[in-house]
């Protein structure tokens, strides 16, 4: 950690698979790589979990992987009827509080696109943002933080696209197609070839 760092970033593993970008981006230093958050992510995504640890290998870059599974006041029993993700969830949250009680001096923020885990976060009187959030505030310093944001909006869909109600954001502009509701569309389709020579 620099010691000129204003802030330390504790990452979730979406953002680990779905954000690299951003977080290759010379603007981000100083983030605290869980080892739940690198071995769900060496589990689910090979090609990520390579470029996670390469960004843990450049000194430029001040990513640190922390054992927080091994670690006594960071570790977290399964609670009964808790499911691997929210266990893991909640094991990044115990790690975000251990870095905040550690370092008092710091702004330590967990950054994290899952829903749940952000309201969770904040219920527990965590410093959490999401992934837009996080470009937003650096978008005096940064501003190509938020063209490098994956376009994937917050993860849960129990209240629809990042940004609530509030409508902001590329994700506010998202409608479903079809009856599957699966895919979602960004931007409007292009005009066909006969309607614009018509």
């Amino acid at each position: 950690l620099s010691p000129d760092a204003a802030r330390l970033v504790v990452i979730d593993t979406n953002v680990a698979l779905h954000q690299l970008d951003l977080l290759a981006h010379a603007a981000v230093t100083d983030v605290v790589v869980l080892s739940v958050v690198l071995d769900e992510c060496r589990a689910r995504s090979k090609v990520s979990y390579e470029r996670l640890r390469g960004l843990c290998k450049d000194p430029s870059k001040r990513f640190f992987v922390f054992a927080n599974e091994h670690h006594r006041d960071t570790y977290v029993k399964t609670l009964p009827g808790e499911s691997p993700n929210d266990r893991n969830d909640r094991a990044i949250r115990v790690a975000t509080q251990f870095y905040s009680r550690a370092l008092p001096s710091k702004r330590v923020v967990l950054l994290t696109n899952d829903r749940g885990n952000l309201r969770h976060a904040k219920e527990e009187g965590i410093d959490a943002v999401s992934v837009r959030q996080f470009a937003s505030e650096h978008a005096a310093s940064a501003p190509e933080l938020a063209d490098v944001v994956a376009a994937a909006p917050i993860d849960d869909g129990e209240d629809g696209a990042e940004g609530g109600a509030k409508g902001d954001g590329p994700a506010a502009k998202r409608t479903k197609t079809g009856s599957g509701g699966g895919r979602a569309k960004i931007f409007a389709e292009h005009l066909s070839l006969s309607a614009i020579t018509a």
